[in-house]
Parts: C-alpha cells; structure tokens; sequence
C-alpha cells in the first residue's frame, strides 16, 4: 500500500464520515427550536456547530489513538485500527487532536460569557464524558456502558446545546426545555446508541482479547442484535410522541415512511454483522431515521411560516 496523504491520515484519523452523527442531532434540536420557540440564533448556532463537529473528530482521533496503544501494549496485532492501517505517528495524532480540542474549547469559553452557565455544564459534561469514554485507566467503551454514554453525549448532549444557544436571549425562555429537549431527542439517543452498539457486535471477539467487556460480552450477539432492533422500533415511536406533544409538526410524521427500507438495511446486517461488508447498513439506518425527520420538520415550519 502506498504512504498515504497528510489528508488522508487526517479523514481516516477523525472518521470525518462519521460527522453526521453529531451534525443530525444538531440540527434536530435547532428544527425543534425554530418549530417550538419560534426562535433562533444564526451566529451563535454556526459558531457552536463548528465546536461540536471539532469535538466529535477529537474524540474518534483520540479513540482510535488509545485502541492501537492498547494493542501494542498487549502484544497483539489489529486488523480494524486506523493508525497503524494509514501509518500516522503517535506526535501527528497528537497534535491532530490536540488542535480539535482546542479549537471547541476556545468557542465553547467564549459562547459559555455569552450565553450563561447552562452552556458550560452540558459543554463540560460532554468533554468529560469524551475523554472517559476512550481515556483514563477505565474507559467506558471497555465496559457494557459504552452504547448509552455514546447515545446520550451525541444524541441527547448536542441537540440539548443546540435548543439551549437557540432560545438563551429569547422572551419564551424555557426552564424545562431540557426536558422537552430529551423527548425529541430520543430517537437520535437510540440510532446513536446502535452504531456503538453494532460496531461491538462486529468487533466482539477482538475486543475480548483487549478487555473491552461491552454490552455484546455480557448478552451475546443473538440478545444484543434484539436490543439493536428494538432501537430501532422505539426511535420511531418516540417521534409519534413529539408530534402528539406538539414539538415537531405533524408533518414530521412523513418520517414513518423510511420504516421498510430501515428494516431492510438492518435485517442484511443482523443476518451477517461484518465490520467491511454490512455495518455500513447501521450508518444507513441512523441517516435515514434522523435526516428524514428533519427534513418533514423543516417542510412543516416552512408551511406554518407561509
């Protein structure tokens, strides 16, 4: 294999594919606050989106920086890690995701003097549980935690800051928005969950020669693939819930429509999880639910807007 890019390293490094699982959320919560409050504040918006996405490309660098000195710690070889595959060194890692961190903390202090304290606290439990999540000396994705720590920091976290940076400054300010918040943020906390959840699944057997004892360790693949779907089923039935609340239009119901193809996509991988051939159906799945209900929710507020 050829030496690859600087940019190469860097995409591979980061995941920047897997981009869209922190930009969804985002978005979902800034439909919701548009729909909801009737409220939103493009520049502090942009600004934060730009801390979340810089954020979630630190945390997959740093995971993938902690799993390939685990393995050279053991002794073992792996065939999935990224910085052995792409040949990065450990300083360029490094300072890649040294310079992520430090970039969403520079915007998230300075929206912290802007906004309030609110932003702080969902921003610094956010940063805590990233680092804990693949650092220190037990890290949450070792154990059978991992799936709801991924769920709830992406999931739940973002659309959270971005309900909160949409409606700080606006007459309808809510108290219990973080409530309100974690109902339509339900269904991104489940399809999140399952890409962790379906990753484990795939990499069962060479996470338990690293002592990663997750989920799927302790339940086995045939219980974890029902857990997966079950997900997937409540993800949809929490968007019902948000529409019968009034938080999301009742356009957004429209949603429903990607059921078959969703169920499609998830079967192919429950009948052979592959980390090569079939986990990207898991991907799938997560777009289509999430991108799919933002999409009806926008068409709903252009149409109360008119």
């Amino acid at each position: 294999m050829d030496i690859p890019t600087r940019r190469q390293q860097f995409k591979a490094l980061v995941q920047a594919q897997s981009t869209v699982i922190s930009a969804l959320p985002y978005l979902l919560g800034c439909a919701f606050t548009y729909f909801y409050y009737d409220h939103f504040n493009i520049g502090d918006a942009a600004r934060l989106f730009i801390a979340v996405i810089c954020f979630h490309l630190a945390v997959n660098g740093h995971n993938q920086y902690t799993d390939y000195r685990r393995f050279n710690a053991s002794g073992l070889v792996s065939e999935n890690n990224i910085i052995a595959k792409f040949k990065i060194s450990l300083s360029w890692a490094r300072l890649i995701i040294g310079s992520l961190v430090l970039l969403s903390a520079v915007i998230g202090i300075y929206l912290t003097f802007k906004t309030g304290w609110p932003l702080l606290l969902i921003g610094l439990l956010s940063f805590l549980i990233g680092y804990a999540y693949s650092g220190g000396p037990h890290p949450i994705l070792k154990t059978p935690l991992g799936e709801p720590a991924s769920g709830i920091t992406m999931g739940y976290n973002i659309t959270l800051l971005a309900i909160y940076v949409n409606i700080y400054n606006s007459p309808q300010f809510d108290p219990f928005f973080w409530l309100k918040g974690l109902i339509v943020a339900l269904p991104a906390i489940l399809v999140i969950s399952n890409v962790m959840l379906g990753n484990n699944i795939c990499d069962r057997d060479e996470d338990i020669q690293i002592g990663k004892h997750t989920l799927v360790y302790y339940i086995g693949r045939s219980a974890a693939m029902k857990v997966l779907i079950a997900c997937y089923v409540l993800s949809y039935i929490m968007i019902i819930v948000a529409v019968v609340l009034h938080y999301l239009p009742v356009l957004t119901l429209l949603s429903l429509v990607t059921i078959p193809i969703v169920y499609q996509r998830i079967k192919v991988f429950v009948q052979h999880p592959d980390k090569m051939t079939t986990f990207f159906n898991i991907l799938i799945g997560l777009q289509l639910i999430l991108v799919s209900e933002i999409l009806f929710t926008i068409i709903g507020i252009i149409i109360k807007v008119i």
